[in-house]
């Protein structure tokens, strides 16, 4: 790809990142369902969007000879995590909503029954029936189900976490020029 397609690294990087995402996603659907429905395949996506990213971010360091201030860095790194974030959020919401519906039901039931188990075989210390039964209640009143605006508020949030470890990212490349 050439500088005049792709003036800003972070968009191919980020295009790059989101097929990896994608990817992983229906592998993990396909797989291992419980670990796609947790929080353990957004800290996947955010490993490969900080990879994605930090590749996007040397390639940025590379057009200009080697140097790059903090600001020239940090735009390709966090474009990268906007899209891959975003490649990973429509996937979520569309098998969720789209292509196995009952999936949230299932998850939920899962822990649940995980939780009803927990409570019959081991309490920890400090750890009380009371406690055990309303977390329970509070499990059962929970909603899994992942509408539009969960999901756009799940997304516009983790951009602030997106954000903090591209600039982390754009600090450690950043090399300036010596007078």
């Amino acid at each position: 790809m050439s500088n005049a397609t792709y003036p800003n690294p972070g968009i191919k990087w980020g295009l790059i990142a989101a097929v990896v995402v994608i990817a992983t996603g229906i592998a993990l659907y396909y797989t291992d369902q419980p670990i796609f429905f947790s929080l353990r395949f957004n800290f996947i996506q955010l490993l490969i969007c900080a990879i994605a990213g930090l590749l996007s971010g040397l390639e940025q360091k590379r057009r200009q000879g080697g140097f790059i201030g903090f600001k020239a860095g940090l735009q390709p790194i966090f474009m990268t995590f906007v899209i891959g974030t975003l490649a990973g959020t429509v996937l979520t919401y569309i098998i969720v909503n789209f292509v196995d519906p009952e999936l949230p039901a299932r998850m939920k039931a899962m822990d649940l029954k995980i939780l009803d188990e927990m409570s019959k075989t081991h309490q920890g210390p400090g750890v009380t029936e009371a406690d055990l039964d309303a977390r329970l209640t509070e499990l059962k009143q929970s909603d899994y189900s992942i509408t539009f605006v969960r999901s756009m508020l799940s997304y516009f949030t983790g951009l602030f976490l997106d954000f903090v470890i591209a600039a982390i990212l754009a600090a450690v490349i950043r090399r300036k020029r010596i007078a």
